[in-house]
C-alpha cells in the first residue's frame, strides 16, 4: 500500500504538467500590459488592397479601349452626309488599302468635283464598301471679305452611283487544336511512366532538382493585313477613313490645293483681298498692266451640262517682263472652271505696269467671264470659212473703268 500510494504521488505531476502544457498552447498571448493583442500584420483588410488595383486596372482598359465598328455606327455617321474626297480623285470605282492608300492611278480633278452624298454603307469583315452620289460646287459670287453664311450650293453631277471600297485590317483567331492534342499526349505518356514506375522496383535516387519556370509561349507570326485584336483592326479602319474623307475643307485638305485656292481660302479667314508683298500698288504714277490677247479657258461637261455660267474674278501678280506670277481666286464659280481660268491666265501675256516711264512688277484683277455654248457656238459648229465668235470665255483687265470692257489686241 505504501508503495502503491507513493507512485500514485509522483504521477500526478506529471499528468497535471502535461494538461498545463495544453491549457497553455489554447491561450492566445497576451502583452505585458494584460491587454488583448494587437491584429497581426497580414490582416484580411489590408490584404484586399492589392486585389482592388487589378480590378479597376481592367476596368479602366475596358473602358479606354477602342470599340469595334459596327456597319450600324457607320451607316449613323455617313448616310445621307456630304463628304470630301481628300485625293480629289475621279471615277466611278476607288478602291484604297486598309492604310487609306488609293490603289492604281486614278485621275484628279478640282475639289469642287470631289463632293460625295452617301447612299449606301456596306460592312463586312474584309472591307467596308461605300455607294455615293457626285456633286459639285457652285460658288455664290461672294468676295472673300464678304460676309457668307453659304458660300456655294451643290449639284449633283453623277449619272449612277460611285463605288468606293476600303480594304480592312483582318482579324484572325489562333487555332488550338493541335496545341491540346500535344497536350494530351504528354499527360498520357507521363501517366504510363509513373504506372511503370510504381510496378517495377527502382533503387533509391537522389531527388531532381527543382523545375525550371515554363517558357512564354511563342509569339504568333501573322500574315500581313491580319490581326487577333478586333479594337486594333477598328482603329486601321479609322485611321483609313479619314486619309480617305474629309466631313469639311479642313486645314488637312486645305494643305493639297493648288496655291490659289489656298490663297482664297486664306483671305476668307482674314476677310481681305490677297495682297501679295514686294508689288507696287496701281495707282498715281504706276499705270496698271494690260493684258494682250483674249484669255479662253475651256469649260467642261458638267458646267454645259447644268448651265453653269458667270463672272471670275482672279487678283494676278504681273512681272516687269509681263509674265503672270502669282494668282489667287478673289471670285470662284466652281464646277472645275477656277482651274481653267488660271491654266489660261498664267499662259498669257500682258503689258506691263509702268513707273516713270519703266515697267514694274504690279498686281492686277483679271475678269474671267464663262457662257454657256449655243447650237450656233459650240466647237465644231461654225462652218469652214466662217468667222466664229468668241462666247466661250473673255478677260479684261478690272483696273480702270476705261479699260476694263476688253482686252487690248
Amino acid at each position: 500500500m505504501t508503495v502503491s500510494t507513493h507512485n500514485s504521488f509522483f504521477q500526478a505531476p506529471r499528468l497535471s504538467a502535461a494538461l498545463l502544457a495544453a491549457v497553455l498552447v489554447c491561450i492566445p498571448a497576451l502583452p505585458a500590459h494584460g491587454l488583448p493583442a494587437a491584429a497581426p500584420v497580414s490582416s484580411p483588410a489590408p490584404a484586399a488592397a492589392p486585389s482592388a488595383a487589378p480590378a479597376a486596372a481592367a476596368t479602366a482598359a475596358k473602358k479606354n479601349a477602342v470599340p469595334p465598328l459596327t456597319e450600324e455606327m457607320l451607316r449613323r455617321r455617313f448616310l445621307g452626309k456630304v463628304v470630301f474626297l481628300r485625293g480629289l480623285y475621279v471615277g466611278d470605282d476607288l478602291t484604297f488599302d486598309m492604310n487609306g492608300k488609293v490603289k492604281g492611278t486614278p485621275g484628279t480633278a478640282s475639289f469642287t468635283l470631289s463632293a460625295l452624298q452617301v447612299r449606301k454603307v456596306d460592312l463586312n469583315k474584309k472591307k467596308l464598301e461605300i455607294e455615293a452620289d457626285r456633286y459639285a460646287l457652285h460658288f455664290d459670287g461672294a468676295l472673300p471679305y464678304q460676309s457668307d453664311s453659304k458660300s456655294f450650293d451643290k449639284v449633283k453631277i453623277s449619272k449612277k452611283p460611285i463605288h468606293i471600297t476600303i480594304e480592312r485590317e483582318l482579324v484572325v483567331t489562333l487555332k488550338k487544336k493541335k496545341e491540346k492534342k500535344e497536350k494530351a499526349k504528354k499527360e498520357t505518356k507521363a501517366s504510363t511512366g509513373k504506372e511503370m514506375a510504381g510496378n517495377a522496383t527502382v533503387p533509391a535516387s537522389p531527388a531532381p532538382p527543382p523545375a525550371a519556370a515554363p517558357a512564354p509561349p511563342p509569339v504568333p507570326v501573322l500574315a500581313p493585313g491580319t490581326t487577333l485584336s478586333p479594337a486594333h483592326s477598328a482603329m486601321v479602319l479609322e485611321t483609313a477613313l479619314g486619309k480617305v474623307f474629309s466631313s469639311d475643307i479642313d486645314q488637312q485638305m486645305m494643305v493639297h490645293l493648288p496655291a490659289y485656292w489656298q490663297r482664297y481660302f486664306q483671305s476668307k479667314e482674314d476677310h481681305h483681298q490677297f495682297q501679295p508683298s514686294g508689288v507696287l500698288p496701281v495707282g498715281g504714277d504706276v499705270t496698271p498692266p494690260r493684258v494682250l490677247n483674249s484669255i479662253d479657258p475651256s469649260s467642261n461637261q458638267y458646267a454645259q451640262k447644268y448651265g453653269i455660267a458667270g463672272l471670275t474674278l482672279f487678283r494676278t501678280v504681273v512681272d516687269a517682263t509681263g509674265k503672270p506670277q502669282q494668282v489667287a481666286i478673289t471670285r470662284p464659280i466652281g464646277f472645275g472652271l477656277d482651274e481653267a481660268a488660271v491654266q489660261a491666265i498664267k499662259a498669257s501675256r500682258f503689258k506691263p505696269a509702268m513707273k516713270d516711264g519703266k515697267p514694274v512688277a504690279a498686281v492686277i484683277d483679271v475678269v474671267v467671264t464663262f457662257r454657256i455654248y449655243s447650237n450656233r457656238t459650240k466647237p465644231g459648229s461654225v462652218k469652214k470659212g466662217q468667222k466664229q465668235t468668241q462666247v466661250v470665255a473673255s478677260a479684261w483687265d478690272a483696273g480702270t473703268p476705261e479699260t476694263s470692257a476688253k482686252p487690248i489686241q
